[in-house]
C-alpha cells in the first residue's frame, strides 16, 4: 500500500471509530484525543480519549497510591495529564496498517549498521499519521467530538513524551 492509500485507510478508520465511540458515549466531554502509534508494531495507531473527570479520578489514585511522590509537581501532573497510555479511554478502536511480515521486510531491507535508515522509516510514518490527524481536524466527525474550551488532538508515538510529539506535529500543521 502507497502512503496515500494508508492515509485514506487511516482516515477511513478513524471517522468509523470515532463516531461509533461517539454514539455510545454521548454524555462525555473530553479535554483531548490522540492517536497512540506503535510504528514497530505492523504501524498500529490506538484511538484515545481522555475526559477531565477521569483525568482527575487518575490523578487522585496516583497521589494516593505507592508512587505518589511522582505525582506532585506540575510537570509531573502535565506529563500524567498527556499520557495516552494512563488514560480511561485509550484504544477505544485501533488498527494495524501494515502487517508483521511487511515491517519485517521492510527491516531486513535496511543494513544492519544503519540504524539511522530504520529510523527515517518510522519518522516517515509517524508522519503520515499526523497529517492524516491533520485531514481527520477538518472532518464533520471531528467537529461533532464533545470539546472542553482547552481541548488538544496530537499524535504520538508510544515511546516519546508529549513535548516531542507536539514539536513533530507543529512541523505538518
Amino acid at each position: 500500500m502507497n502512503n496515500h492509500e494508508l492515509k485514506a485507510k487511516l482516515l477511513e478508520f478513524t471517522i468509523n471509530g470515532v463516531n461509533s465511540f461517539l454514539e455510545a458515549n454521548p454524555e462525555l466531554v473530553f479535554y483531548a484525543f490522540a492517536f497512540d502509534c506503535n510504528t514497530e508494531e505492523c504501524a498500529e495507531v490506538l484511538l484515545c480519549f481522555n475526559t477531565e473527570k477521569e483525568f482527575s479520578k487518575t490523578l487522585e489514585e496516583y497521589q494516593k497510591g505507592r508512587f505518589s511522590h511522582l505525582y506532585k509537581k506540575e510537570e509531573e501532573v502535565f506529563d500524567l495529564k498527556f499520557n495516552t497510555g494512563d488514560w480511561e479511554y485509550q484504544d477505544v478502536d485501533d488498527i494495524s496498517l501494515m502487517t508483521r511480515k511487511e515491517i519485517d521486510t521492510i527491516y531486513n531491507s535496511i543494513p544492519s549498521a544503519d540504524f539511522n535508515e530504520w529510523e527515517d522509516f518510522t519518522e516517515s510514518l509517524m508522519q503520515l499519521f499526523c497529517e492524516t490527524l491533520i485531514e481527520f481536524r477538518k472532518t464533520e466527525t471531528y467537529n461533532r467530538i464533545p470539546k472542553t474550551k482547552d481541548f488538544i488532538s496530537f499524535c504520538i508515538d508510544h515511546d516519546e513524551d508529549f513535548e516531542q510529539a507536539m514539536k513533530r506535529l507543529k512541523k505538518y500543521e
